[in-house]
């Protein structure tokens, strides 16, 4: 069965999970600092070359500054810059931000390149100079390392938004169902109490066995019909009990149920077929003269078919309430969106329903 509730997470991926998730944050933040200084320091450190200790020591000066410098620019970039203006939709503030980083980390590279390196080796070829193709070259890796983690972020802000409207999604949709649920319970209620009314009066003797049935329901209202899902055999014991007691206030009242396939050990949420049922014995009874309601329950290829026919009265009862079909309805697409099947037929001496639901 398909049902609304059970989604769990989209983003299950152990990568994406990594990634996103706040239990990871000082081990991503780690890992980010550990390939910084292996790319930083890469070919510069345990490599033996012709370069005297004079020359070696700055490089490995320059190369602490510069990464000390670029990372402060990164994390100012993403703790301040990307929440406080691009994640508020200030694209244009953003985008002035990004170019001045770039600009700082082009300056940063070229005065350590400046003051540390070109004095203790000024004839080496791959000297920063302070011109607009340096600028070019060096802005562009700037400007690919910059967008890497800022996509990284927003990466990260879309998995937990994500995350976040799903999980408000369930909990609204809890909520609506509880709802509706708490609808359906006092609309049966108050039907069997009228009912309950007219015996005491006319029939004390059937008042007392629809009190006794009417335990029966209520007890199966309290401790079943809570739960998530609920046996289908004991969804049809709940509709016959009602329909005794129905027949109890009618005697020109009769009910077959029957059933085809394998009821057994299947499940689904409570009270899917209560209202339909109740709707046929509000609209369908009928004082005088005969009334009927037909059920038919059929498990087939992972899927239930309920049907309905129940008879109409010649003249139009008048009824208070309603509210249980229009609830039904919208739990229905709630539970099955876009996977189930409802029809519901008004013909002149009857009224047929037709359901379908997967199991």
């Amino acid at each position: 069965m398909q049902n609304a509730l059970e989604n769990s997470t989209p983003f299950n991926n152990p990568i994406i999970r990594f990634l996103s998730s706040p239990r990871y944050r000082w081990l991503r933040h780690t890992l980010f600092i550990v390939i910084g200084l292996i790319l930083a320091f890469k070919g510069d450190v345990g490599v033996n070359d012709n370069r005297g200790p004079e020359v070696r020591r700055a490089v490995i000066l320059a190369d602490s500054i510069s990464f000390v410098y670029i990372i402060a620019l990164i994390y100012l970039m993403l703790q301040v810059f990307v929440p406080k203006l691009l994640f508020r939709s200030k694209v244009f503030l953003f985008s002035i931000a990004f170019f001045a980083v770039t600009v700082l980390i082009f300056i940063g590279v070229y005065l350590i390149d400046h003051y540390i390196l070109v004095p203790v080796n000024p004839g080496y070829m791959m000297h920063i100079e302070f011109t607009f193709i340096y600028f070019i070259q060096v802005g562009l890796v700037a400007a690919v390392l910059l967008a890497s983690v800022v996509g990284m972020k927003v990466f990260k802000k879309w998995v937990n938004d994500v995350e976040r409207m799903q999980e408000l999604q369930q909990v609204n949709l809890k909520t609506e169902l509880e709802q509706l649920k708490s609808q359906v319970n006092p609309h049966f209620l108050f039907n069997t109490l009228n009912n309950l009314t007219v015996l005491t009066r006319t029939d004390p003797e059937k008042a007392t066995q629809v009190l006794y049935g009417l335990s029966d329901l209520l007890r199966y209202q309290l401790y079943d019909s809570s739960r998530e899902k609920i046996a289908l055999s004991k969804d049809i014991k709940f509709i016959q009990n009602l329909l005794n007691l129905e027949k109890i206030r009618k005697n020109d009242f009769s009910f077959t149920i029957h059933t085809e396939g394998n009821i057994d050990g299947q499940a689904l949420p409570p009270f899917l077929f209560i209202p339909f049922v109740e709707n046929a014995i509000k609209h369908g009874a009928t004082t005088v003269g005969h009334s009927y309601l037909t059920l038919h329950f059929k498990v087939d290829g992972g899927r239930v078919q309920f049907s309905s026919e129940n008879s109409k009265p010649a003249v139009k009862q008048s009824t208070i309430g309603g509210l249980g079909l229009g609830n039904i309805k919208r739990r229905l697409e709630l539970l099955y969106p876009h996977d189930h099947t409802l029809e519901i037929k008004d013909e002149p001496d009857k009224y047929i329903v037709n359901l379908s639901l997967p199991l």
